[in-house]
This record gives structure tokens, C-alpha cells and sequence, in this order.
């Protein structure tokens, strides 16, 4: 579930990132060199990792790029059940009930915390790539959950550089291909 960096969306903050209440969290499986996809798909096939995505966000809004969208409905054949996508995109988009879109951060980030709160009942919403995406949210998020991949894949889209002193790390679950890794930015 990659956005190829080539199809960057530049969003220099047409809208400011609004103040919201909503914790936001980045889930990501990333390999030891920082590849996150290849040719708009995973280079691997973890079932655990998939039942994992699932499990931590059933019920929340996702929002995410427009290649990563396609790449997930064309893997399920539908847009995430149980959950609310929100697509970042420039594009005209048909797209289902459970489906919005959004031209910039700051109209994805509000669309995530009304889903949160209102169609979801819950405070809690997900970001799910690609690489563009996770660049221009990490910001914003208070959370992350990492599936780090045990291997060096070649890839063409990246998790950005992230400052690990800037967060705590809360859980880790290790296995022999991968590990659960979670974090969280500190309270200022």
C-alpha cells in the first residue's frame, strides 16, 4: 500500500491543520531500509501484518493516498470494510459511501475527526500512506504503529526520516520476519 513519490500531492498547507481532538496514528510496515512499496504494492506478504492492519484499524477513519486507495480495492475488491477512507487526492474520483475525498491536509485531517467522532463514535483515526502522505502527516501525528519488516527489499517508495528521540516507544512484539512496534510523541 504505496504512493509513488512521483505522484506527490503538493499540499503547502492550503488549508492550516486544523485543531482537532482526534489522536491521529501512522500504521506502517516498513523494512530495515525504509521501503514501504514498489510498484504501488507491498514487496512482501505477511498475512500477520494484514490481520494486524486490520485489527488496529477496524472502525476508524483512514485516510490515505489515491494510489494506496486503488492499490487496496484492487487487492479486496472493495474499499476498506468497517471503515471510513479518506482519499487525498487531486483526481475526480467516483467513490462509494464510505469513501471521501479530500484535495489537502487540512480538509482530510477535518473529514478524519468528524468520521472519528460522529459515523465511528470513537477518537482515534489512522493514516495509511504512501509515502507522500505519511511525509506530509507525520507532523500531525501523535501515534505510531510500525510492522518493521525483517529484510531489504528494493522499492521505489520510502517512509520519510523520522527523529526517534522525538517519541517513546510503548509495545513491542517480536517474531522471526517482523516486529509490532508501537510509539508515541510525548505531551508537550
Amino acid at each position: 500500500m504505496s504512493e509513488s513519490v512521483g505522484s506527490e500531492i503538493n499540499i503547502e498547507s492550503e488549508l492550516a491543520i486544523p485543531t482537532i481532538d482526534t489522536t491521529f496514528t501512522a500504521i506502517v510496515a516498513v523494512a530495515e531500509n525504509g521501503v514501504i512499496g514498489r510498484d504501488g504494492a507491498m514487496p512482501w506478504h505477511i498475512p500477520e501484518d494484514l490481520a494486524h492492519f486490520r485489527e488496529k484499524t477496524m472502525g476508524h477513519p483512514v485516510i490515505m493516498g489515491r494510489v494506496t486507495y486503488e492499490s487496496i480495492v484492487d487487492g479486496l475488491g472493495e474499499p476498506l470494510p468497517g471503515r471510513t477512507s479518506i482519499v487525498l487526492t487531486n483526481s475526480e474520483m467516483d467513490t462509494p459511501v464510505n469513501v471521501i475525498t479530500a484535495s489537502n491536509i487540512g480538509t482530510a485531517i477535518a473529514e478524519a475527526d468528524i468520521c472519528a467522532r460522529g459515523r465511528h463514535s470513537t477518537d482515534q483515526a489512522f493514516v495509511a500512506g504512501g509515502a507522500s502522505i505519511y511525509t506530509q502527516l507525520l507532523p500531525a501525528v501523535d501515534r505510531l504503529v510500525v510492522t518493521r519488516v525483517h529484510d531489504e527489499p528494493c522499492g521505489d517508495a520510502y517512509f520519510p526520516d523520522w527523529d526517534r528521540s522525538e517519541w517513546t516507544e510503548t509495545a513491542r512484539d517480536e517474531h522471526e520476519d517482523y516486529s509490532f512496534i508501537e510509539y508515541e510523541r510525548p505531551s508537550e
